[in-house]
Order: C-alpha cells, then sequence, then structure tokens
C-alpha cells in the first residue's frame, strides 16, 4: 500500500514537472514549435516515459489548460446560488481573481497558441462562453443597462490583465497583484449606472 502511495505521488511529481516545462517551452516558442522530446528532457525523462503520463502535445496541453477552465467553471457555477448584492459581487469577484493569479503562468501560452487552444477544447468552448457571459450579467448587477454589462464586462477583463501582464511572483506577489487587480475592477464597477 505504502508502495503505491509513493509511485502515485511521484507521478504527480513528474506530472507538475512536465506541466511546468510544457508552459516554459510553449510560452518561449510556442506550442507549434515544442516537441514532445524537448519537453521529456528539459523534465529529465524519456520520451516514452511523457508518453507514459500523455498520449499526445494536445493531451498535455488540455490538461494544462484544462485545470484552468475547471477552476473557472466552479467560480461560474456559484453565480446562480445566491441573489446578487455588493458583498457577494466582491466574493466572486475575488474567487475569479484567485483562480486566475493562480494559473497565471498558463496565460503567455493561452494568448501566444490561441489556435490551439481553441483546437484543443472546441468541444468546450460554447459552454464555457455562455457562462462567462452569465457572470458577466450576474456581475452588471439587477436589472442592468447596456452600460452596466460594458462595465460588468470590463471588469472582467480587468482581472484578465494578469494573463496578458507577463509578470512573475517575483515581480509582484499573488496578494499585491489581487489587491490591485480586485480595486481596479471594482473600480469600473462602481461607475455603473444607476
Amino acid at each position: 500500500m505504502q508502495r503505491e502511495t509513493a509511485g502515485r505521488e511521484k507521478s504527480r511529481d513528474t506530472k507538475a514537472e512536465i506541466h511546468r516545462a510544457a508552459l516554459e517551452l510553449f510560452s518561449a516558442q510556442g506550442y507549434e514549435k515544442t516537441s514532445l522530446r524537448e519537453i521529456a528532457e528539459q523534465v529529465g525523462i524519456t520520451k516514452a516515459s511523457l508518453y507514459y503520463h500523455y498520449s499526445s502535445k494536445q493531451d498535455l496541453l488540455q490538461a494544462i489548460i484544462g485545470t484552468f477552465f475547471d477552476d473557472i467553471k466552479r467560480v461560474f457555477a456559484q453565480v446562480g446560488e445566491q441573489p446578487w448584492s455588493v458583498e457577494r459581487e466582491v466574493e466572486l469577484l475575488s474567487a475569479y481573481l484567485d483562480v486566475v493569479i493562480k494559473h497565471r503562468s498558463t496565460g503567455p501560452t493561452v494568448l501566444r497558441d490561441i489556435t490551439a487552444v481553441l483546437a484543443a477544447f472546441d468541444d468546450q468552448l460554447d459552454d464555457l462562453i455562455a457562462q462567462s457571459r452569465a457572470f458577466q450579467l450576474w456581475l452588471a448587477g439587477p436589472d442592468p443597462t447596456p452600460t452596466d454589462r460594458v462595465l460588468a464586462a470590463a471588469a472582467v477583463e480587468v482581472v484578465g490583465a494578469v494573463l496578458s501582464a507577463g509578470l512573475d511572483a517575483a515581480e509582484l506577489s499573488d496578494e499585491e497583484l489581487k489587491t490591485i487587480l480586485l480595486d481596479a475592477a471594482g473600480a469600473v464597477l462602481s461607475r455603473k449606472t444607476n
């Protein structure tokens, strides 16, 4: 039993190393130009070992980006649980920001290789877009005007700045980044019309 647990822990560590190496290489040289051999070499494993964990480069991309999408969907799922209030708006925006910050290293890959990401998640995109729009509509508040809806969408885009800023934790800590972006998104939302 202990042997099985140790083996699973080692696999998780290897998968995390594969994810980090893949994100580094995808961000630096692009998804298309990165080979599984390069990823394996960076991790210090054989290509066969990498295939043990992921059957293809697209499978690896889906695993990396998929965790981000899964976490975002959990935030979106909370939208219907309680009616809108200023306090609840801050809570959900904060939860959304936590997910985006947690996955900020994924951002350069998503932005650089959007075509590959779209191809990898083609079957899930319509649902994700619908959930994102529902989240934005909820953020706009009760009986939103078109202006309220645009401002809610802009607040979500402010949070998305984490992905495009290209900053790592050494430049700006997660807490500093969260404070800055939550304040900025809140400022955008506070300009809503009555």
